[in-house]
């Protein structure tokens, strides 16, 4: 198994001590910060993951989410008391990959953090040299894509679901199949993951190329346009 370094940031020490022995068991490397603050200072590490909380002393959560995103695309788990919609929407529209309200389950921690690293378990496996559509190209061992041969930069989430519509093109995608691809299980009435990631990679896509690549089927989910 690869040893993929995930850092902690959590101010309850007994919740950030739990969370690095089940990933200690899984045999991850980890770091651990107590404060917002304090985690700016592991973000020069080369870290694969990160699980935060965005009730934190010194700087949030939420700015430990803008921090990181300046330096790194990798996955961020937040795992935090908020449970409001409002809390969870404004952390992946920040940059979070994924979202978990407290308290948690080990066997759900460690199932969300797996497919997180599905990003970096993919540029380590044979795969196609390049998946093209339109004026996208988008090159799974790399973990690049490009647009009329300029990189576009996407969020691990970003680029697994435009990697899903490129491996079927004529598919339409409903959210229980996006939800078992990207996340590997299935979609739960009024979990707005899905539709936060789309709008921000058909925005990206949009001023990239100048039109709408994504389109909503009505009633079933969403396509590639033709």
């Amino acid at each position: 198994m690869d040893k993929y370094k995930i850092l902690i940031v959590e101010d309850d020490e007994a919740i950030n001590n739990l969370i690095k022995s089940y990933l200690e068991e899984e045999g991850y490397i980890v770091f651990q910060a107590f404060s917002g603050t304090e985690a700016k200072f592991y973000l020069k590490e080369e870290i694969d993951l990160f699980i935060l909380d965005l009730m934190l002393p010194g700087l949030s959560g939420e700015e430990i989410i803008e921090e990181i995103r300046k330096i790194s695309q990798g996955p961020i788990l937040v795992v935090s008391g908020k449970a409001e919609l409002d809390d969870k929407v404004n952390a992946l529209d920040l940059g979070a990959d994924d979202y978990m309200t407290k308290p948690f389950e080990k066997r759900e921690l460690l199932a969300r953090i797996k497919v997180l690293l599905r990003r970096l378990a993919l540029e380590k496996k044979p795969a196609e040299d390049q998946l093209t559509y339109k004026s996208i190209s988008l090159k799974p061992k790399s973990m690049e894509v490009f647009v009329d041969d300029k990189n576009l930069s996407l969020t691990q989430t970003e680029f697994l679901i435009l990697y899903e519509f490129l491996k079927d093109p004529d598919s339409v995608f409903s959210r229980d199949r996006l939800y078992d691809s990207i996340w590997g299980y299935d979609y739960q009435e009024g979990d707005n993951a899905i539709t936060v990631h789309i709008s921000h990679l058909r925005q990206k896509l949009r001023q990239a190329t100048g039109e709408d690549i994504i389109v909503t089927v009505w009633g079933v989910g969403y396509k590639l346009s033709k």
